[in-house]
């Protein structure tokens, strides 16, 4: 087979974990199967991801506009497809080409889809009919995608995202000179993620000033930021945080050194307000280190009972979490196991294979 993959679409998922997550699996999906032929469309002709024998970049535009970005999906795109006589197109956004009967699915394993108004969710509908498949993350995507816009349960698939091979337990003397390295020999509580709103960072800045307060402890908080910039307005604003000698942001991380940082800390915090994103917290999990996140739906469906929950937007109930886990070493031991079993059941080599099957079986559908 051809198969033509839209990797220009990973500039949306911003984050970090998402992009590498993205392009490691796909990656592994052209290794495992050398006999087919992958064509990756992507804006950025070095992208590393064509590197093997099977697979070929397409240098194509990436637009933010939306009326030439429908115009390359309706006109430019079927030509693409039509060239390399394509057997299958997978997108990894929620958008199809209404010019083409090459079969088209939608993997989207980094968000859920959310419209910001009815029109367009009528319009994400519209696309959702169109596909022949569609590739979602966790069941309640698949949920709000059946419900919200009237999709066939069998039209769309769950495979769970899985950790990163750079996050797994360090023995206690790594986790010490990782300590002195980056948090001046303390335990430390972490988030890792971007600077921005939707991460609720403030509500963070808030429940560590009321632990603080309670604990009178020596603990710091880093945040490994992703997508860092210089100008961002969340470090500005620690210039008049009451402990921002105790706050520590280490900016853009490789794999390696992220990897590491997670492994030694005290516990990983990620009550974030949007919840489209669970692997910064398998990552943690796999790691072996004890996560607070937020109560929602995906939440608890990937962490089951191997977290704390806290409600986001009361940031006394998240210091409560942090306080709870700092006091009870039993309960954090028995986290730390939890955490490590949960996480296992992320498997990527079985993600893989349901992810290829999926592809097989959208190949031979036609509208």
């Amino acid at each position: 087979m051809n198969i033509v993959v839209n990797i220009n679409s990973i500039k949306k998922a911003a984050a970090f974990a998402e992009v590498n997550f993205i392009k490691d699996r796909f990656n592994q999906l052209f290794k495992d199967h050398p006999q087919h032929h992958f064509f990756l469309l992507a804006a950025d002709q070095n992208d590393l991801v064509a590197s093997l024998k099977n697979s070929s970049l397409i240098h194509v535009p990436y637009y933010r506009n939306r009326l030439l970005q429908s115009m390359w999906y309706d006109y430019r795109l079927p030509v693409i497809l039509k060239k390399v006589k394509a057997s299958l197109f997978v997108n990894l956004e929620a958008v199809c080409s209404f010019r083409t009967t090459v079969p088209q699915c939608l993997a989207l394993p980094h968000f859920s889809v959310v419209p910001d108004s009815y029109r367009s969710q009528k319009k994400m509908t519209v696309h959702f009919d169109k596909a022949a498949q569609i590739i979602t993350s966790a069941q309640c995507f698949k949920n709000n995608i059946c419900t919200q816009y009237q999709i066939d349960e069998e039209k769309v698939r769950v495979i769970y995202n899985n950790g990163d091979n750079n996050f797994k337990p360090l023995d206690q003397s790594e986790k010490e000179i990782c300590k002195n390295k980056y948090a001046d020999g303390k335990e430390y509580f972490l988030f890792t993620g971007e600077l921005t709103g939707d991460n609720n960072l403030t509500n963070l800045l808030k429940a560590f000033s009321f632990f603080k307060k309670r604990q009178q402890s020596n603990m710091l908080l880093l945040i490994a930021a992703t997508n860092y910039s210089a100008d961002n307005v969340f470090e500005k604003s620690l210039q008049t945080y009451k402990y921002r000698n105790e706050v520590k942001v280490l900016p853009n991380l490789n794999g390696t050194d992220l990897g590491i940082i997670t492994a030694a800390a005290y516990s990983f915090v990620y009550a974030t307000r949007q919840n489209t994103s669970y692997i910064p917290v398998l990552n943690a999990m796999q790691c072996g280190v004890p996560v607070i996140v937020s109560n929602s739906l995906l939440m608890n469906e990937i962490c089951d009972d191997a977290a704390l929950f806290t409600e986001p937007a009361v940031f006394e109930n998240m210091a409560d979490k942090m306080m709870l886990i700092f006091k009870d070493e039993t309960l954090r031991n028995v986290l730390v196991e939890k955490c490590k079993l949960n996480a296992a059941n992320f498997d990527a080599a079985r993600a893989s294979q349901l992810l290829w099957q999926c592809l097989e079986k959208c190949a031979t559908l036609n509208d």
